[in-house]
């Protein structure tokens, strides 16, 4: 599968949405003014993006491969997502074990219970690192996927997304208690995946549609998105974000498709380490603040210059990475499932 240099872009500006919605966050937490990063007050858009780049891609890149199965989807999913977010994990408990020795508070905010639900990516909400309740949506949508598609085919696919998608909806509007285990397999952004699905459905079969319609899409879903970003978006209560957020989305992701880029492998890189900037991000923020705090009793929050340049800096960092770590890691697990 070759890649679509215009995804890629999206996925890096996806994720630097998210880093920066945090930032704003933060800024407003510790009681300041985010002035300039007022522009992702809605940077959780971002997460919407992924889900529907997600259903359109896991798609995308399986069909017309006779020689991939559902042990061998489900096998590259987990090398792909799985070790790298281990590695990232212990990096936050590390970091939390010594913020709690700075602060001779020996057992700090850890918990045996948060610890394995971490690891094991389970579906409850007290994951150490706070955005990683979508990587548990995700592993549940791959599990869909990879029951249905390489036992049924597209039909069998799309039937069982209605079906998690209705049974989500009828979970957000006609049940007042949810269990919390169920809380995030029914989260209703799994319609987002099925949008995305339905993408690579007519990107597969119709391009022509998507090539006629990428000007409209592209308009509506930008300027849809960029409001949405800055805090302005349409009341869609009682529905939840996958209608307020989800729909712009996925015009943007549909407009996004029906151009085709030259490449581009300085602004590709970008997009492909879009996945360690959305894990390391916080990470980052967090250490950067605190050393700040002690070293130079700087509050980062407080400074426009210091929250950009932290973001510049989590940009750099998770570029560097993936260019001198998850891509030779990535090549070398390849070559271990052939």
């Amino acid at each position: 599968m070759s890649k679509i240099v215009s995804l890629q872009l999206l996925r890096g500006l996806a994720a630097t949405t998210v880093a920066g919605f945090h930032l704003y966050a933060a800024s407003v937490e510790n009681g300041h003014d985010p002035r300039l990063f007022k522009i992702f007050a809605g940077g959780e858009i971002g997460v919407d993006i992924f889900f529907v780049i997600s259903g359109f891609i896991i798609l995308y890149a399986s069909q017309g491969r006779a020689n991939l199965s559902a042990q061998r989807f489900l096998k590259a999913r987990f090398w792909r997502i799985i070790p790298p977010y281990w590695v990232i994990l212990t990096l936050y408990i590390l970091a939390v074990l010594a913020q709690s020795m700075i602060a001779a508070d020996p057992t700090g905010s850890l918990t045996w219970s948060a610890i394995l639900v971490s690891y094991a990516l389970l579906p409850y909400p007290d994951h150490i690192i706070i955005i990683a309740w979508t990587l548990t949506l995700e592993l549940l949508f791959y599990g869909v996927f990879a029951l249905t598609f390489f036992n049924g085919g597209l039909r069998r696919l799309i039937s069982a997304l209605v079906l998690w998608v209705i049974i989500s909806q009828v979970a957000l509007h006609f049940v007042q208690d949810v269990p919390i285990w169920l809380q995030i397999p029914l989260h209703s952004a799994v319609l987002e995946f099925l949008f995305g699905t339905l993408i690579a459905v007519l990107f597969t079969l119709k391009p022509e549609v998507i090539r006629r319609f990428r000007f409209p899409a592209i308009v509506l879903g930008g300027t849809s998105v960029a409001a949405y970003l800055v805090g302005y978006h349409v009341d869609t209560a009682p529905w939840g974000r996958e209608i307020s957020a989800g729909i712009p989305a996925a015009f943007l992701v549909f407009g996004t498709l029906g151009f085709s880029l030259k490449p581009m492998p300085a602004l590709e890189t970008w997009g492909e380490s879009s996945y360690i900037l959305y894990l390391v991000h916080l990470l980052c923020f967090a250490t950067f603040g605190s050393i700040a705090k002690i070293a130079l009793n700087i509050d980062v929050y407080a400074s426009q210059a210091w929250m950009l340049i932290m973001l510049i800096g989590v940009i750099a960092i998770s570029y560097g990475a993936t260019v001198w770590l998850e891509k030779p890691y990535q090549r070398w697990y390849r070559r271990f499932l052939r």
